[in-house]
């Protein structure tokens, strides 16, 4: 089975989820996983599922993650899809629950014939040095505004969760 994990990451933090995914689902002998991003991706027609990921940013999901989905809307309903974004803010259940409410559910919501077998949403991490001055405020703005702290470095990625969600994911991919 053809599987493609891609993502969109603007600091490399969703990356390395990616990567991990990807990692886990390599356990699977009959699955044969390709990972790129998703600025990479010119054709999806030979992969029999698709993970794709994408950091949050300014509340949304990045655009070129947008961008893919309304490309290849008329082929995604073919694949057995999932989704997986990475927040901060996705750092309990009630994080998690807030980032598919409020970003995942709203962007499949635009896409009805597209059935996702799993969504969900990790931690994220924040390495203020590969941010310039201005982004570094805007950042720490924001996560104040949230009640995050912002003076220092942030990994809040639960790097067990990912795997037991990829396990999970490797069992709908197969029955489905």
């Amino acid at each position: 089975m053809e599987i493609l994990v891609t993502y969109s990451s603007g600091y490399g933090s969703t990356k390395e989820v990616a990567e991990k995914v990807a990692k886990v689902l390599s356990q699977e002998e009959t699955f044969n996983i390709t990972t790129n991003s998703i600025d990479q991706i010119s054709n999806i027609d030979n992969y029999d599922a698709i993970i794709i990921g994408s950091s949050v940013r300014a509340d949304l999901p990045l655009a070129n993650v947008r961008d893919f989905l309304a490309r290849e809307r008329h082929i995604l309903p073919q694949k057995k899809v999932a989704f997986f974004a990475v927040c901060l803010a996705a750092t309990c259940i009630d994080g998690r629950e807030e980032i598919k409410r409020e970003f995942i559910n709203p962007l499949f919501e635009k896409y009805p014939e597209i059935h996702l077998l799993q969504s969900e949403a990790f931690g994220g991490k924040i390495d203020f040095a590969k941010m310039n001055p201005v982004m570094q405020e805007i950042t720490k703005t924001v996560l104040k505004r949230k009640g995050l702290p912002s003076e220092d470095n942030i990994d809040t990625r639960d790097w067990e969760f990912i795997e037991s969600w990829t396990k999970m994911l490797i069992e709908d991919i197969k029955d489905n």
